[in-house]
């Protein structure tokens, strides 16, 4: 029983410990979603609410914003370093339709400071509604 109880102790501190070492799993953060059509923001499209995004070892990326409906999927691909990743992610199901199409951006963590800067950004030029759709969060664990 005292041998398993340190195992399951060291293997939570180790979980723990490694958090902040890599992009890929389980990320909790509130996240503003803004839209700018032409040039000026539009009020209707701004929130900040709560997402969860996880970002699996295989590059697949899902997430979930229940406040404004919002769901993601995706892909992550390495970075320029171990603890960045690249992501390409479209959003379906958004009450504010303009967000509903595919973003680019990336997940980096700052190890030192225990989170992740979390940034997706669209730009649509073919519509009448032409504009810039930002999505950014402070992530952690």
């Amino acid at each position: 029983m005292r041998h398993a109880l340190l195992l399951v102790l060291f293997t939570s501190f180790n979980a723990y410990a490694e958090g902040y070492s890599s992009p890929y799993g389980e990320w909790r953060g509130q996240t503003q979603y803004q839209a700018f059509i032409r040039t000026t923001s539009d009020p209707a499209g701004h929130i900040v609410t709560n997402l969860t995004i996880n970002i699996d070892q295989q590059g697949k990326v899902v997430g979930t914003s229940t406040e404004n409906s919002c769901r993601m999927l995706g892909l992550a691909a390495p970075g320029i370093t171990p603890t960045i990743v690249t992501l390409k992610i479209t959003l379906t199901g958004c009450t504010y339709s303009g967000y509903n199409r595919t973003y680019i951006g990336h997940l980096s963590v700052f190890s030192k400071e225990n989170y992740a800067k979390f940034s997706l950004q669209a730009i649509d030029i073919s519509s009448g509604k032409a504009g810039t759709y930002n999505i950014e969060a402070t992530m952690r664990r």
